[in-house]
């Protein structure tokens, strides 16, 4: 599938950079946030200062840049353009209010009462995002694998918002008696596994192809993992919720391994057959998020067997940092100087020297934050597993390192400006 990061149909670059900029920005909240969270590493792995942390790292960060990337390349990839651009303003007001609610409840008890308003507020602004993204694909004559990716993801988003709000309510004004620990299971899990995972997958068929000039390849591990994936993961929040035997969440979960299992080999032929063989920190980004992703997988299977918070948490920092830090921050080294390079540049071509994409990101920096990246998902893994809290703030330190030199490289490339050399 030969696509291009814009086209005429896609949306105002000024539109993309409210959820990118808003992303990087509550990536750095979210990374002094971590700083504090050294004594929760031997704690209960569902409290409200994980639930905090998750909800400020995973909604301010993961989900604007998912919402962000979701606008730019739905109407590249369904060559259609959004139903409706003025209700992805509205989303993005709506979010960020409803959002920082629910976080300041779960930070600060005397607010607990604003989780279930800003629960409503963040759940309404997602309901807008998917009827969006609904109504944009009710416009296709042909659907393909990997609109079949998003479709089915923001499905799952759906659903899992729906429990988020539900769980809400059900904590603030006690709507529902029912088994928080089991909903939030099947919350998280929606959420990650079924919208975060979906939308990862199906957009990595679109970018690391592109990126990688890889051409020709077979597809029948990513139509796999289509179906394992999806299906596992219904089958896990369906068995969490209505209380099935153990040995179905058994089966889901083989279902979900062998999914991104598939995922992972999938991936690993693009890169077999790719021209570009150059690896930079794009490519040790993509290689040590699937490392991380795959350990993460691991880790989550021991914890819905043996209940041991400290190796849920390890799941989470592995998927959360290992994985979904590292697969996006190296992806927004592709995408965003592509985007800005299109809105400021590309009507400059012919009439005077434009940068090449590459000139725009600081590559010394780029590298430089990959490494401390990494470096600090191994010393965190290492201080949940062996419980010791000043190693767990050493990895904070070094992560919010990494994350300062990552907005140093974004305003890097909104401030570029062409220089004689170039």
């Amino acid at each position: 599938m030969k696509v291009s990061l814009a086209t005429e149909m896609a949306p105002p670059f000024v539109l993309v950079a409210h959820f990118f900029i808003a992303g990087i920005i509550f990536l750095f909240l979210s990374s002094i946030a971590l700083l504090f969270m050294s004594v929760d590493i031997s704690g209960y792995i569902i409290s409200s200062s994980l639930a905090a942390f998750s909800h400020l790292y995973l909604l301010g960060f993961v989900m604007m840049v998912i919402f962000g990337a979701m606008y730019q390349l739905l109407p590249v990839v369904l060559e259609v353009p959004i139903f409706s651009k003025d209700f992805a303003y509205v989303q993005f007001y709506m979010y960020v209010v409803g959002f920082l609610l629910m976080v300041s409840g779960f930070t600060f008890g005397e607010l607990h009462l604003l989780i279930p308003y800003g629960a409503v507020i963040t759940y309404l602004s997602m309901l807008i995002f998917c009827f969006n993204v609904f109504l944009t694909f009710n416009r296709l004559k042909k659907i393909t694998l990997v609109s079949k990716f998003l479709l089915i993801g923001t499905i799952f988003l759906f659903i899992s918002i729906t429990l988020g709000l539900l769980i809400g309510l059900s904590l603030g004004h006690g709507l529902l008696a029912i088994d928080i620990d089991a909903w939030v299971k099947a919350h998280m899990l929606g959420t990650l596994g079924g919208f975060v995972m979906m939308i990862v997958m199906g957009v990595s068929m679109v970018l690391i192809p592109m990126f990688s000039l890889s051409h020709d390849y077979e597809e029948k591990w990513i139509n796999a993992t289509l179906y394992l994936h999806s299906f596992g993961i219904a089958l896990y929040m369906i068995a969490l919720i209505v209380k099935l035997p153990f040995f179905i969440q058994a089966i889901a979960m083989v279902l979900i391994v062998l999914g991104i299992l598939c995922f992972m080999v999938q991936i690993g032929i693009i890169f077999h057959q790719r021209a570009r063989k150059q690896n930079d920190y794009w490519v040790k980004n993509v290689v040590f998020g699937l490392v991380c992703l795959f350990a993460a997988v691991i880790s989550s299977m021991f914890y819905m067997i043996l209940a041991n918070s400290t190796i849920g948490i390890l799941a989470g920092v592995l998927f959360f940092f290992g994985f979904l830090l590292s697969f996006i921050v190296g992806h927004i080294y592709k995408i965003l100087p592509f985007l800005v390079w299109y809105e400021r540049f590309a009507p400059l071509v012919g009439k005077q020297k434009v940068p090449l994409l590459h000139q725009m990101i600081h590559t010394k920096v780029a590298d430089t934050q990959t490494w401390i990246l990494f470096v600090s998902v191994v010393v965190l893994s290492s201080g949940v597993l062996m419980q010791f809290e000043k190693l767990f703030f050493i990895g904070s330190v070094l992560l919010l390192i990494s994350l300062i030199l990552v907005a140093f490289n974004t305003v890097y490339v909104f401030n570029y400006k062409i220089k004689e050399n170039d």
